[in-house]
C-alpha cells in the first residue's frame, strides 16, 4: 500500500480544508456526535449539509445516474476525515449506512428513488434495530410486519436511534415470519417514511447531553410493499452487510480522539504547575505518546479499510475491528484527558472557568456509550473470532 495521495487527491485534500477553514467558525470546538437535541446546532448542520450537496460532496463515489459523482473512495475517504477531525456536522447514517445498503440491496427503483435525494441533501435517515429486549442480539427483536395485499402493517418499539427526532426517513428491522425455523431468518428490512400516521416519537437524553437518542413507536403503521428492502425475509443480510458499511463510526471516534490529542497536547505546553509546564511531566508525556501511537495506528487501518474497500474486498472482520479499537481509544483518551484537566474537567462550557470548552467532561461521560453504539464490543469481538480467526462460537 501507498499511504501518499496523488496530485489530484492532495488538490482536493486542500480544497476541502479551505472550505471548512471558510465554513466553520474560528472558535469551532464541537463535533459530529453533538447535538443534545438543539435546535441551533440542528440548523447549522442542515445549512453544511446544503453547501455540502452544492458542491457535490454527498455520497461523492456514488455512482452517477443515482446522484453521486462517481470518483474513487479515496477522495470520499479525504472528505470525510476532514469534516469528523474538524468536528462539522457529518451525515454518516446517510452515507456511511443508508446510502451503500441501498446500492448493495435496492432495486433499480429504490436506488433512482431514495439516493438523489440524500446527495441533494434534502433527507435525514435514522436506522430503526435496537429495542427494549433486543440490542445486541438482533434476532430477538419483536417488532412485526403483517403482510397484506399491497403493504405491511409495522407494529412494535425501536429504542436508541440517533436522529430520529430530526429524520425523515428510518430503516426499520421488523419480523415478517414469526414461524421461521432460525429466528434471524425472518427478519425483514423496510424503508419507512417517518410522516406515516401512527408513528410517535420520544427524545431520550444521555448523561452526556449530547448523543442524540430516541424511542419510536409503530402503532399500526402501513408501509408499501415497494419499500421492502432485500426481499421478503433478507433483512438479516442487510443487517450484516451494515456491519461493513458502518466503518465511519470507529473511524470517526479515532479522528475525534486525534483532534481531543492535539488539543490537550497543546493545553500540557501552555499551562503551567509549580512554574513547569505539564508537558514536562514524565508520566503524562507517556501517556499522550502512548495515545499517539494508538491513534495512528487505527488511522492506518482505516486506510486498509478503505483500500480494501475499493478492491471489493469484504471487510466485515476489519471493520468490526476499527469498531472495537475507535471505542476503546475514546474511553483511553476521555480518562486522560480528565486526569490532565483534574478538577476543572468536570466543567461544561457553560462555565467560565472550563478549559477546552468542557469537551473532556462531555468526552468522558460518552465514552462509557461508544463501547456499545452501533452494537456493542462484544458483539464485535465475536465477529472477529469468528469469521476472523475461525474459532467455533461458545
Amino acid at each position: 500500500m501507498d499511504f501518499r495521495f496523488t496530485e489530484e487527491e492532495e488538490a482536493f485534500h486542500k480544497e476541502v480544508q479551505d472550505f471548512l477553514e471558510q465554513e466553520l467558525p474560528r472558535d469551532w470546538l464541537m463535533d459530529m456526535y453533538y447535538d443534545g437535541g438543539s435546535e441551533e446546532f440542528h440548523q447549522f448542520g442542515l445549512k453544511m449539509r446544503r453547501k455540502l450537496a452544492a458542491k457535490g460532496w454527498i455520497g461523492l463515489s456514488w455512482p452517477k445516474e443515482y446522484g453521486g459523482q462517481g470518483t474513487p473512495l479515496m477522495k470520499q475517504a479525504i472528505l470525510e476525515e476532514e469534516l469528523i477531525y474538524r468536528g462539522a456536522p457529518f451525515y454518516y447514517i446517510e452515507t456511511g449506512m443508508v446510502g451503500p445498503l441501498i446500492l448493495q440491496f435496492g432495486n433499480e427503483e429504490q436506488k433512482k428513488r431514495f439516493l438523489p435525494p440524500i446527495t441533494r441533501g434534502e433527507v435525514t435517515w435514522c436506522i430503526g434495530m435496537s429495542e427494549p429486549n433486543a440490542g445486541s442480539d438482533l434476532a430477538a427483536l419483536e417488532t412485526r410486519a403483517e403482510e397484506k395485499e399491497n403493504y405491511f402493517v409495522l407494529n412494535g418499539q425501536k429504542t436508541w436511534q440517533s436522529e430520529t427526532h430530526h429524520a425523515d426517513w428510518s430503516m426499520v428491522y421488523a419480523r415478517t415470519d414469526p414461524n421461521a425455523p432460525k429466528k434471524h431468518r425472518g427478519i425483514s428490512c423496510f424503508l419507512v417514511d417517518l410522516k406515516s400516521p401512527g408513528i410517535t416519537t420520544r427524545f431520550i437524553k444521555d448523561m452526556s447531553d449530547s448523543i442524540p437518542l430516541n424511542e419510536v413507536f409503530y402503532d399500526n403503521v402501513k408501509v408499501p410493499k415497494e419499500n421492502l428492502l432485500g426481499g421478503l425475509n433478507g433483512g438479516w443480510n442487510v443487517a450484516l452487510a451494515s456491519i461493513a458499511s458502518d466503518r465511519t463510526l470507529g473511524l470517526s471516534l479515532i479522528l475525534v480522539a486525534k483532534r481531543d490529542l492535539e488539543l490537550l497536547v497543546q493545553y500540557c505546553q501552555e499551562t503551567h504547575v509549580n512554574g513547569q509546564p505539564l508537558a514536562k511531566d514524565p508520566v503524562l508525556r507517556n501517556r499522550l505518546a502512548q495515545m499517539a501511537i494508538e491513534i495512528e495506528a487505527g488511522r492506518n487501518l482505516g486506510y486498509k479499510l478503505n483500500w480494501m474497500i475499493n478492491k471489493g474486498m469484504l471487510v466485515v472482520v476489519e471493520g468490526s475491528q476499527i469498531r472495537v479499537l475507535g471505542g476503546y481509544i475514546a474511553l483511553h483518551l476521555a480518562s486522560l484527558g480528565m486526569q490532565i484537566l483534574g478538577l476543572y474537567g468536570q466543567l461544561d462550557e457553560k462555565s467560565k472557568w472550563a478549559r477546552l470548552s468542557g469537551r473532556m467532561k462531555t468526552n468522558y461521560l460518552r465514552a462509557a456509550a461508544m463501547v456499545m453504539f452501533g452494537g456493542s464490543t462484544e458483539v464485535s469481538k465475536n465477529t472477529i473470532a469468528a469469521f476472523g480467526l475461525g474459532l467455533p462460537r461458545g
